[in-house]
């Protein structure tokens, strides 16, 4: 008898597994995600920082103010590439060859390899139903969902924070918890109409893992790995599986090491292409950043804050539905470049794009102390290079 035919075994595996999670220190102590599967990547020499002062676009001054601050903040890693140039690495109590959990930044690589589907011509397009692909969906309310719905969060599905059936769970807790997520995923039902409204839910990424195997014949590690992960020679990162040979949780927690995240974003400052290999169309870049959450694409109370799985805007605002406010990591002030996005993790993971001033900037490490602004720190780099428009 499994513990998902039991609920109270079900319970004591959360209970320990909430145990375990308040014990470790979840995004560097990566061994206690087991079972894992590995992305396979590439030999390539790691990166190596060019101090910043040597061009003299970056003042050490300000970098020391931003390490202080982050170092405060229970960081574990700054990094800073300027104009194709690392200019900036530093760790606390990490190195650079480690692996930490990047939690839903995971979900920015998601929607690239959608994009990458949809060019090689194994999806047809955004608006293709996901009953085209998922065949379980065909005969409810579903088959109204598109994968333009899940890559926005405006499903109608489930929220994952709701109570699961007649047990106390919420939706959330299969995912983690579960040694069979595609059924928990497949089961999930619509309690609204798509497109409505925005809600943050693990579930939207999950299926959008689910559709990108179905359509590959690969797993999540094999797509990631073979159209990623190598033609960017990153080095070997690893996904979370919910059994041994299982399903990839592709929601959250890809273990990578921090440098091989900037490599990820380069793509959205050129244009898709590394060394002269085309990864992912510019057209798909574009269309990842658009404000997808708006009320005049007839969502309500929409922020406009979020495109295809990245955020487009900082937290200044309150609460995001479908975000836990015990996990809310808020900012106290929007960003000072407009146009610029990022992928964001639970626990204050970040990595800032700002194609204006050809950056990117990771901040990994545990959770935040309560006076922790989101913001304050890629601010005070932006407006650092903002006075020094003819460098910068």
């Amino acid at each position: 008898m499994n513990a998902q035919s039991q609920p109270w075994r079900l319970w004591l595996l959360y209970l320990r597994r909430l145990i375990g999670s308040q014990t470790i220190r979840p995004i560097t102590q990566s061994n206690w995600y087991q079972p894992r599967v590995i992305i396979s990547g590439s030999t390539a020499p790691a990166l190596h920082a060019r101090p910043a002062s040597a061009s003299g676009l970056i003042a050490e001054a300000v970098l020391d103010s931003i390490d202080d601050y982050l170092q405060r903040q229970n960081s574990h890693a700054l990094l800073i590439m300027h104009q194709d140039q690392l200019v900036h690495a530093k760790y606390w109590n990490f190195k650079p060859h480690y692996t930490f959990n990047s939690m839903s930044m995971v979900k920015t690589v998601q929607a690239l390899s959608i994009g990458i589907a949809i060019d090689l011509g194994l999806i047809g397009s955004v608006h293709d139903s996901v009953a085209q692909y998922l065949p379980e969906w065909r005969n409810d309310e579903r088959a109204k969902i598109t994968i333009e719905h899940l890559l926005t969060m405006q499903s109608g599905l489930k929220s994952d924070l709701s109570r699961q059936g007649i047990t106390v769970f919420p939706a959330i807790v299969p995912l983690y918890l579960g040694t069979n997520i595609k059924k928990h995923a497949l089961a999930l039902p619509a309690v609204a109409e798509p497109g409505c409204y925005f809600e943050y839910n693990n579930y939207n990424t999950q299926i959008l893992g689910l559709i990108l195997e179905q359509v590959s014949g690969l797993s999540s590690a094999a797509f990631f790995s073979k159209y990623i992960w190598q033609p960017l020679e990153c080095h070997d990162a690893s996904l979370w599986l919910d059994q041994e040979n299982g399903t990839a949780r592709t929601f959250g927690a890809l273990f990578a090491r921090p440098e091989d995240w900037l490599r990820v974003a380069s793509l959205f400052l050129t244009k898709g292409n590394y060394k002269g290999r085309q990864i992912v169309s510019e057209a798909w870049l574009k269309e990842m950043i658009i404000p997808r959450n708006t009320e005049a694409r007839g969502v309500k109370d929409g922020k406009g804050d979020y495109g295809y799985q990245i955020w487009l805007k900082a937290h200044d605002y309150g609460l995001i539905r479908g975000i836990p406010w015990f996990e809310a990591t808020h900012a106290k002030a929007p960003h000072v470049d407009e146009e610029m996005f990022y992928f964001e993790g639970m626990r204050g993971q970040y990595l800032f794009v700002s194609p204006r001033h050809n950056l990117l900037m990771l901040r990994m490490g545990e959770r935040p102390k309560r006076d922790w602004d989101g913001s304050w720190a890629i601010n005070q780099l932006l407006q650092h290079l903002d006075e020094v428009p003819e460098l910068a």
